[in-house]
């Protein structure tokens, strides 16, 4: 329970960055990947996300349209696809990354290094947490 509320407020800290680019949650994944690796290929990228080719189209075409990665024919095999990030993909990376590193630093200092006090930190803030911690002690103990 205290991973889903943490995690929730983890991917909330870049949520209004990305919304002002117009994409979502499943662009961000994208464009993490091909930041970390670029020149990384489409089936590479499919196969670490976890996701078919028909799925992933959609959000390439999102984030090339949006000017935050370009692809590129593989010089030694033209069959493959690279995708690269532009400036600006990787400058939106950075921010993103930075602002959840903000986050968990702050709750670091708060809350101290232990993950169980961290992902309680984390969750503090969700309303279902604290929904659940109060009616855990009372109703929820039968």
């Amino acid at each position: 329970m205290l991973f889903y509320f943490g995690y929730k407020t983890f991917i909330n800290a870049a949520d209004e960055l990305i919304q002002s680019y117009g994409i979502g949650r499943q662009h961000h994944r994208f464009l993490f990947f091909i930041c970390y690796y670029p020149g990384i290929h489409v089936s590479a990228l499919l196969e670490i996300l976890e996701i078919s080719k028909q799925g992933a189209q959609s959000a390439l075409k999102v984030l090339k349209s949006r000017g935050l990665i370009i692809e590129k024919t593989n010089q030694n095999d033209k069959r493959l696809k690279e995708l690269h990030p532009t400036e600006a993909g990787l400058s939106l990376i950075e921010s993103l990354c930075n602002a959840q590193l903000q986050l968990l630093n702050k709750i670091e200092s708060e809350y101290g290094s232990n993950w169980t006090e961290m992902m309680k930190g984390l969750s503090a803030p969700r309303p279902g947490y604290q929904m659940i911690k109060e009616k855990r002690g009372i109703a929820w103990k039968k």
